[in-house]
């Protein structure tokens, strides 16, 4: 679900180019550092772009890449402005693949709306998803190898502050996505105006700041300075923007500064306190967990490692090193003169607390941890002044610890979860199915139900759900996912059962609730447009008589905007090939130009013919092509606002299969037909007009845009009306350079 560009290019010398990014980032507000494999152009807090270079035959390829998603539509823009620059000072040529097309089109407000806010929308969703699996804190966008803040349950934390995915939903509903992504996205417009000075410094004191002196050290001094400057610019450019002011002020103390006049600034009001770094948080080391307070700092010495707090007056020194070992070697270490104060169990682990005393001459007193974990031993050296202090730091600490134990699902959990994130939902149902049914679980299970739901798959949803009932009968999500299939099979009785019984495991869940009241008042999930019951005989009969009998029928299972059959005529020995026809199309008016109104071509419907020994029931892609195109023919006028008639062509991008080189449609009137097929008269007067679906060669598609499609159909004269994956490209060739 990740937003962004990636850049190709060749350079000659990897020290020319980085030369050129120092040029560009000085003239962008931004900073840049280099190593021998990569660059980092960092153009904000968080907004960076990365180059890494890669040794060819004659020169250095340059790969750029960029996520933008985090930081909002703005960064994407100043990212592609300095793109733009590095292209125009470039000898070698340079291609960029953006995800929001932005770099094609420059439309600021399109991709801000289309991606930036679409994907800000999708994140809530997927945090409510998440909190109906698993109640406890969840992170999004957060590195979780920095660290964790405290545990909130029902609550989301990000870089941009901890937040409450379901009071997201309501403020969505009552302010509109805009407003919400004016507080969430870093730089949500264009230029770096008042709204990213301030939150670019609320991001800092979320995540970074350890709200300490700045004399303790020079981090402390580096990231109070940044926040303060940052808000000090907001002030000045917007006084009606919202203000946090009492986090403004403890700064300004803390650096020893006169703060600006804030009193007339309206307040920002958060809904959990800024910082997370104010209470306890949550490091790993290896399988361990443990927590420490916030504000310590981490050091690196030539023989240890860990975190302190700086204070001059009741220090506290954490050191620590980690072993990765079998679980059979994994053992305490044996020591007679130390003493042993506590042994304790905690969550898939074990410790052993000892008191290794003090020195006369020294107000230091140290206390050991000894950790064993699985494949793991951990020692923490705990060092405070007097024993007292020494004593209940580290019991408070043991008392804290927690370990992950592996889970040979482990990995897969992970990857489903970002496939998730991404809408990769076929990559998820192939990786379960890969797993053996036997070792398959009630989880992946559940996540495998949940894809086929997203997918549209209900009925096999369905199935995979029941295959687990026993397991599932306590768990609301289960009757949720069992729910949410049966309601958008338009089966409201059976959905309300198990929705029902899913808020009564989990009386919170909103979500649960909603449905509910649409099952009891029969507000069917969709109400797509379609055919009037005469228009519909008209047009079957239509089929019927000019492309042969069906008495098969693709139906479609769920219709968000318009409902579209496949209908299936079978070979015959007058022709031996396969007739399919959508149904459905025409009942969506296209949005056809003024000038060709009186042509009546508003209405159509898609037929292509298949090979006689065509596997029409084979869903794999090499197959099923064919009917996928059908549909997305049939839904594209309405996606796009648009119109598809005689002489349009559509390109795929790629092949449509690993089997043929195919890869662009042409729809031109029905071959093989006797007069009057092309167009259906309905009873209202209007019509609905039939096109062929002919598969083209990119060469062929090319030509067909440079000549017109009636110079390559006198071209295509020999070619079969009837799909071969193999034919012959009658432009080969075409749009090569010659020798």
């Amino acid at each position: 679900m990740s937003i962004g560009f990636r850049l190709t290019t060749k350079c000659k010398s990897i020290s020319s180019f980085q030369k050129l990014l120092d040029v560009v980032a000085a003239r962008h507000e931004a900073s840049v550092s280099h190593t021998e494999d990569y660059s980092e152009l960092s153009v904000c807090r968080l907004g960076n772009i990365f180059f890494n270079y890669e040794q060819e035959e004659d020169d250095i390829a340059v790969i750029g890449d960029c996520q933008t998603n985090l930081l909002g539509a703005g960064f994407h823009k100043a990212a592609i402005d300095i793109v733009d620059e590095l292209v125009e000072l470039r000898d070698f040529s340079t291609e960029v693949e953006d995800d929001t097309e932005y770099y094609e089109h420059r439309d600021f407000e399109r991709m801000r709306s289309e991606h930036f806010y679409r994907w800000l929308n999708a994140i809530v969703e997927l945090c409510r998803e998440r909190m109906k699996e698993n109640c406890s804190m969840s992170a999004i966008c957060w590195d979780c190898n920095k660290y964790m803040p405290r545990g909130i349950e029902g609550t989301v934390v990000s870089p941009f502050g901890r937040i409450c995915p379901e009071h997201l939903v309501e403020r969505i509903k009552d302010e509109g996505i805009e407003r919400l992504a004016s507080e969430f996205f870093m730089w949500n417009n264009e230029e770096r105006d008042a709204l990213f000075y301030r939150n670019t410094a609320l991001s800092a004191l979320w995540e970074d700041c350890y709200f300490m002196p700045s004399a303790r050290s020079e981090e402390d001094m580096e990231i109070n300075s940044f926040i303060i400057e940052n808000l000090e610019k907001a002030a000045a450019m917007d006084t009606s923007l919202a203000f946090p002011k009492e986090d403004y002020l403890l700064l300004c103390r803390l650096v020893e500064k006169e703060p600006v006049d804030v009193s007339a600034l309206p307040d920002f009001i958060s809904e959990f306190p800024i910082g997370y770094r104010k209470d306890k948080v949550t490091y790993t080391l290896g399988n361990l967990k443990f927590n420490l307070p916030g504000n310590y700092l981490y050091f690196e010495e030539d023989d240890s490692r860990g975190y302190y707090d700086g204070e001059d007056e009741n220090w506290h020194v954490v050191r620590m090193l980690a072993y990765s070992m079998p679980d059979d070697e994994a053992d305490y270490l044996e020591d007679d003169e130390n003493v042993l104060i506590e042994e304790k169990f905690f969550e898939n682990g074990k410790c052993r607390l000892y008191d290794l005393g003090g020195e006369e001459d020294s107000d230091e007193y140290v206390c050991q941890c000894q950790i064993i974990t699985e494949h793991q031993f951990t020692l923490f050296t705990l060092s405070c002044e007097g024993k007292d202090e020494a004593m209940g730091f580290s019991a408070d600490f043991i008392d804290h610890l927690t370990a992950t134990k592996t889970n040979k699902h482990d990995k897969l959990l992970q990857q489903i979860e970002q496939w998730n994130a991404d809408d990769e939902e076929q990559k998820i149902i192939d990786a379960i199915l890969k797993v053996p049914e036997e070792e398959r679980t009630a989880e992946l299970t559940g996540l495998l139900a949940r894809s086929y739901n997203n997918q549209g798959n209900y009925n096999e949803a369905i199935e995979q759900l029941l295959s687990v009932k026993e397991e599932c009968k306590e768990d609301a999500l289960w009757f949720y996912r069992l729910g949410y299939a049966y309601y958008y099979l338009n089966q409201l009785d059976k959905a309300q059962k198990a929705f029902e019984r899913s808020l009564e495991l989990d009386p919170s869940d909103e979500d649960a609730k909603e449905y509910i009241e649409n099952c009891k008042n029969g507000v069917l999930p969709h109400n797509p447009e379609m055919y009037e019951e005469e228009e519909l005989d008209a047009l079957e009969a239509h089929i019927d008589k000019f492309f042969g009998h069906s008495d098969h029928v693709f139906h479609e299972i769920a219709s968000p905007d318009i409902h579209v059959d496949i209908f299936i005529v079978e070979p015959t020995a007058e022709r031996n090939y396969y007739t399919l026809v959508t149904s459905g199309m025409g009942a969506h008016r296209m949005n056809v130009p003024k000038e060709l109104a009186e042509y009546k071509l508003e209405r159509a419907e898609i037929v292509v013919y298949l090979p006689a020994d065509w596997n029409i029931s084979d869903h794999e892609e090499k197959n099923y092509w064919p009917l996928r195109w059908l549909k997305i023919l049939a839904r594209l006028p309405l996606e796009e606002d648009s119109w598809l008639g005689w002489g349009h062509s559509v390109p795929n991008g790629k092949p449509f299969a690993e089997n043929t080189q195919l890869s662009s449609v042409l729809l031109i009137n029905p071959e093989n037909v006797e007069e009057g097929a092309a167009v259906c008269q309905l009873p209202n007067g209007e019509e609905v007009n039939f096109y062929q679906m002919i598969p083209l060669y990119e060469e062929e598609v090319n030509f067909k845009i440079q000549n017109g499609a009636e110079t390559l159909l006198g071209k295509m004269g020999e070619i079969s009306a009837v799909v071969d994956i193999h034919r012959l490209n009658v432009c080969e060739g075409f749009g090569r350079p010659k020798e």
